[in-house]
């Protein structure tokens, strides 16, 4: 009789570790494909996910907005079509994108601009706005300094904050 006693608390705990075992797994299963571990719940987090299409670019010249191209640099005005295909709108930070050429030196994003006036700060300015909501497509353009001769580069970005980078080919036209 005690042995018939020991071996229905042996099942009874082994069906009870069973059950942990399942539900763990299928916590972690659910947790590692970006749900919440429960079926059904999707994830908690909405983001954006934006991809970005390489449209085309127009030479600008030596002289942009009263700045002057650094020697041996020209301005260009790239265009870019960018998707949403995220659950959440994208801001305007989003997506950034960085060049690199065959040299280092080859695309310039920035350079120096004369002094302007002071502008009033305003709370929340432009950088937090929402400008692209989910599910659409919008156009944007930046201008950056071209190296004389370079004709292709790359730029590089992430479609969201968790995402590898991306690369997209550039070539002038």
């Amino acid at each position: 009789m005690q042995n018939r006693g020991r071996t229905l608390v042996s099942v009874v705990f082994l069906v009870i570790g069973a059950v942990f075992l399942a539900a763990g797994l299928i916590f972690w299963v659910g947790s590692a494909g970006g749900g919440t571990g429960f079926f059904g719940m999707g994830s908690a987090e909405k983001e954006a996910y934006c991809v970005v299409e390489y449209l085309g670019s127009e030479e600008i010249g030596s002289s942009y907005e009263g700045v002057q191209a650094d020697e041996g640099y020209s301005f260009y005005e790239l265009r870019f079509s960018v998707r949403n295909e995220g659950n959440r709108e994208a801001y305007r930070e989003m997506p950034y994108l960085y060049y690199k050429g065959e040299n280092y030196d080859d695309v310039h994003d920035y350079w120096d601009t004369p002094e302007e006036p002071e502008e009033e700060e305003v709370l929340f300015a432009g950088y937090y706005e929402p400008c692209l909501p989910p599910g659409r497509t919008g156009t944007a353009s930046q201008v950056v300094q071209v190296k004389d001769g370079v004709s292709k580069f790359t730029a590089v970005y992430a479609p969201n904050y968790d995402s590898a980078d991306t690369e997209l080919g550039i070539v002038l036209s």
